[in-house]
């Protein structure tokens, strides 16, 4: 079948039209699809930053966690050590000096010494207790209270505190021998909780770089109000 010239013409002007139509809709596909690509990548980069970022933090979290520890309950044992060689001291002492003709202990001669140790002994171990009660507060604020692992280390780390002040006020060499015993066996369970959350701490790390999606999805976002608390979003509305 023959076409008039005109329908040619008609013909070709439509075809024409159509794979012009049909190229700006490839185009437009191929536009929107590099676009999406685009925006994925740039996502994939901002959240592979961030993940970085939080990582580089928690990681700093971790070393100064590690180090404060190991301060600490090297001090912790450091107290309880320097109580009972100052105690053994004056024991010594006691035997040497406060006795008389018979071999028997002067009870005023035993205060006496007892007292002049406890008073020379005093302004370093102020010192050593003032710098152990700070570490202690300061790795308090650093550990969460609401995870299992870093409760547990919290709650150690406050009887640490009251054996050593118990330690301090022991009533006789056979009591404070067993304080220090209580707390060297404290001090060896903080160590446990301690590598137990630097541990986990690590574990956290690798997973925020290696799943960055993940770690952005657990991030919540800001309440409406900047001054607003946690407390204040659970209170009901009146």
């Amino acid at each position: 079948m023959t076409f008039s010239i005109p329908m040619q013409t008609a013909l070709i002007a439509a075809s024409v039209a159509i794979c012009g139509v049909v190229v700006q809709l490839l185009v437009a596909y191929l536009s929107r699809r590099q676009t999406a690509q685009q925006l994925d990548l740039q996502q994939l980069v901002s959240h592979r930053t961030t993940a970085s970022f939080v990582a580089d933090k928690r990681q700093k979290w971790i070393d100064e966690l590690r180090t404060d520890m190991a301060f600490h309950l090297a001090l912790s044992q450091e107290i309880v050590w320097k109580w009972d060689a100052m105690r053994n001291r004056a024991v010594i002492r006691i035997a040497e000096e406060a006795k008389d003709d018979k071999g028997k202990i002067d009870r005023a001669k035993a205060d006496k010494i007892n007292q002049d140790a406890a008073d020379a002994f005093a302004p370093e171990n102020g010192a050593r207790d003032r710098e152990h009660h700070e570490r202690h507060i300061r790795i308090l604020f650093r550990l969460n209270p609401k995870e299992l692992l870093q409760m547990s280390l919290r709650e150690c780390l406050e009887d640490i505190r009251r054996s050593i002040h118990k330690t301090q006020l022991a009533r006789n060499q056979e009591e404070a021998s067993t304080l220090m015993k209580q707390t060297t066996n404290l001090i060896t369970q903080a160590q446990r909780h301690t590598e137990a959350i630097l541990k986990a701490e690590w574990q956290r790390v690798k997973q925020e770089v290696a799943y960055p999606d993940v770690l952005m999805s657990n991030i919540p976002k800001p309440h409406e109000n900047p001054l607003q608390t946690e407390s204040d979003a659970a209170w009901p509305s009146r």
